[in-house]
């Protein structure tokens, strides 16, 4: 877990250059290397499913979503944000239950 988690903090200061550069981390080299699970909507429903998707981990008490967009150029969603909150932060904002949609 502590590489992990030392894998999300370098991740971080990139992530606002991700639009700058072309697709700076693409889906397929995050899938094999950062632990995660799926969501069927990203919270706050951006993007829309049919313009990328999220991944969430959880890092002792704290919630990581990871957003992803299609990119036209890269031909695969990149990473273009992540949004780092403590469980309870999160779970004010967005809730505790999940249902599929």
């Amino acid at each position: 877990m502590k590489r992990f988690a030392a894998l999300t903090v370098a991740l971080l200061p990139f992530v606002a250059q991700a639009q700058q550069v072309q697709c700076w981390l693409p889906y397929t080299g995050f899938e094999e290397k950062v632990p995660h699970m799926d969501l069927a909507r990203c919270p706050g429903d951006d993007p829309a499913p049919a313009d990328g998707h999220c991944r969430i981990a959880l890092d002792g008490a704290n919630v990581i979503v990871y957003f992803f967009r299609q990119d036209a150029a890269a031909g695969q969603p990149c990473l273009v944000r992540v949004l780092r909150q403590d469980f309870n932060s999160f779970a004010a904002i967005h809730g505790t239950t999940y249902r599929e949609p």
